[in-house]
């Protein structure tokens, strides 16, 4: 019984690679995707519903977090996500923690192509409107990502980022003392 649902849930997903390997973990995966639908929504969820439901998902948020609408979260991997303390998350982010080949990619390439790597992104980080964060990033303490920059490679603390692939364009004047 177990493989007849795996079995119908791979074919739901076309070509790619169905991540759940039991039921459980499966009827999870469907529950986490609810609960992010109405995380994501833009419904009048205030942010703190918003930083509730995700964290139920499994993404570790801190404190004074401030997630908009439109927001998505890693929809297979979102315990791979940390958002330490008073980060702001703006509409239309995508945080990315996991990428998977198309099934006749896997035959050609090899499996090598998929990629999970946590997200991090640090305290005070501001990410404004439609920005793209890839697996393996790290976002710097008290960063600015610009409107619609992809974000593929890390970004020190106390800079402005932008662009696609998003590159330090400033400096923020103020850095705290070296300890």
């Amino acid at each position: 019984m177990t493989n007849i649902f795996l079995k119908v849930a791979q074919n739901q997903l076309g070509s790619a690679n169905l991540e759940a390997q039991t039921t459980g973990k499966l009827l999870n995966s469907f529950f986490g995707k609810i609960i992010q639908w109405v995380a994501m929504t833009r419904f009048p969820v205030g942010s703190k519903m918003r930083c509730h439901l995700e964290r139920w998902r499994g993404v570790k948020i801190g404190k004074r977090v401030f997630i908009s609408g439109g927001n998505i979260l890693d929809r297979t991997r979102p315990d791979l996500i940390s958002i330490e303390d008073d980060v702001s998350l703006a509409g239309n982010v995508i945080i990315l923690t996991h990428s998977s080949p198309t099934a006749p990619l896997r035959e050609i390439l090899g499996a090598s192509l998929s990629v999970v790597y946590p997200v991090h992104i640090k305290r005070g980080a501001r990410i404004a409107v439609n920005v793209v964060i890839l697996p393996g990033v790290t976002i710097g303490e008290c960063c600015i990502i610009s409107s619609g920059s992809v974000v593929k490679n890390d970004i020190p603390g106390y800079t402005i980022a932008s662009g696609s692939p998003a590159k330090v364009t400033h400096k923020l004047p103020f850095q705290p003392a070296s300890t």
